[in-house]
């Protein structure tokens, strides 16, 4: 019987049966398929294609049925996580909550016979709290994760007083020591004790000047004279007095050529390593004519957008839970780009075809010399290679030799410009391989 064509009542009507839910014992897990009646669960039970899967299925029940029952369980757990995640709920409610998604894995082709039998293996390893009534069994999310903060909390809790207990200690330990040797005694406040009519006498002496500050006041008066000398040697008008603020200064300045005088000029070596350095960095700048200081690339109309992904990138996955986390921190080459967010990867160990969300990828820093292609920011779409790391401000240096620049007159035909300061995230490294 051929298909009801497109718009049709008839595939209107077959639409609407096909979005609900079906009986479960219709059901075909291996091949995936709902059937609507037992005629056609029949008919199917008897096609080719599901004795090929049932071929496959009788050569490794072992792996079917376990990878069926991971994947059932995720299903029920994301949900005791999200949903039930601090309340204590009947486990036939969220397994009704389960099935309601069509394409949801049978019960029937997971190692569990019933509900009950996983309830009580998710007591068993502790993922859940179960608790039987009347009603039926209740279960009770467990969040390790929250446990583990609030263990690793009073971890640190315990170790901060231990150390606050053996600083105590030890501060006790050197008073005990002082006191022994005879270093350390409390303060005795005894009262004053004096004769009949004798008298108290309290003197405040003046203290006494350092020996520094008498030889630089003599310096200071020193200099004066010196000054008032050759003022009245050239008939000019004689100097006021330095208030105590310019003294200060003047005797500041007086030590600063001191040491001036005694430090002496740089070395011999010193003087001939910055003037090779100079040299080394004049020369810099003449091989390097078109650096990067005043030179601007040609407009990009892409250049303040946030999608950076291309064909031909070596990027690194960042998706902790994909693939029960085997391709976190594992790179691949960028294939093909579908719209400008999400790629189609092609995984450097294992040859894995995986297609990802640019919010799950990262760039990847080349060796010095390797290729890279900027890919954020106003040099968007030149290619060159990697020349320097800057770890301080997180920036790299890189030379580049294609791109909209060198389709000008004045560029075409150079061998490359330099580009400094580019943040790590601008640049990617490039897939060379043949």
């Amino acid at each position: 019987m051929p298909k009801a064509e497109f718009g049709t009542p008839k595939w209107m009507s077959n639409k609407i049966k096909a979005s609900g839910l079906q009986k479960l014992r219709w059901y075909c897990q291996m091949c995936q398929k709902q059937c609507r009646d037992e005629n056609g669960f029949k008919c199917h039970r008897m096609s080719e294609g599901h004795q090929r899967a049932m071929q496959l299925f009788i050569q490794r029940p072992g792996h079917f049925m376990d990878e069926f029952s991971r994947e059932f369980e995720e299903e029920f757990m994301k949900l005791m996580k999200t949903r039930y995640c601090r309340t204590r709920v009947l486990a036939n409610s969220v397994y009704n909550n389960v099935v309601c998604d069509r394409h949801h894995i049978h019960m029937n082709s997971t190692i569990w016979v019933t509900l009950s039998e996983f309830v009580q293996y998710l007591g068993a390893t502790e993922k859940c709290k179960i608790e039987y009534t009347p009603k039926g069994w209740y279960v009770e999310y467990i969040d390790h994760e929250e446990l583990a903060r609030k263990k690793e909390l009073e971890r640190k809790r315990k170790i901060e007083k231990s150390q606050e207990d053996a600083r105590m200690e030890q501060i006790q330990a050197l008073v005990e020591e002082a006191r022994q040797r005879g270093g350390f005694q409390k303060p005795e406040y005894t009262p004053l004790q004096r004769e009949d009519g004798q008298t108290v006498t309290l003197s405040i002496s003046k203290p006494r000047e350092s020996a520094d500050k008498k030889a630089n006041a003599l310096q200071l008066l020193h200099e004066k004279l010196k000054q008032e000398r050759q003022s009245k040697s050239r008939g000019l008008p004689e100097k006021r007095k330095l208030s105590e603020m310019e003294a200060l200064v003047a005797e500041a300045e007086c030590q600063k050529k001191k040491m001036a005088v005694f430090e002496g000029s740089p070395s011999l070596k010193e003087r001939s390593s910055s003037a090779t350095a100079h040299n080394d960095s004049k020369e810099q700048r003449n091989n390097d004519a078109h650096a990067s200081s005043g030179l601007r690339p040609p407009a990009h109309k892409h250049a303040s957008a946030d999608w950076w992904i291309r064909p031909s990138l070596i990027v690194k996955v960042v998706h902790k839970t994909l693939g029960d986390g085997k391709y976190y921190k594992k790179k691949g080459v960028v294939k093909t780009v579908d719209g400008r967010y999400s790629a189609v990867l092609e995984m450097l160990e294992g040859g894995a075809i995986l297609k990802l969300d640019q919010e799950y990828l990262e760039t990847v820093i080349p060796a010095i010399g390797g290729r890279i292609a900027v890919v954020l920011g106003e040099w968007r779409g030149h290619e060159g290679r990697l020349e320097a790391l800057n770890i301080d401000s997180y920036s790299v240096r890189v030379t580049l030799d294609t791109g909209p620049l060198f389709k000008l007159d004045k560029y075409r035909g150079n061998s490359g410009v330099t580009v400094e300061g580019l943040p790590y995230e601008h640049v990617c490294k490039l897939d060379v391989r043949k």
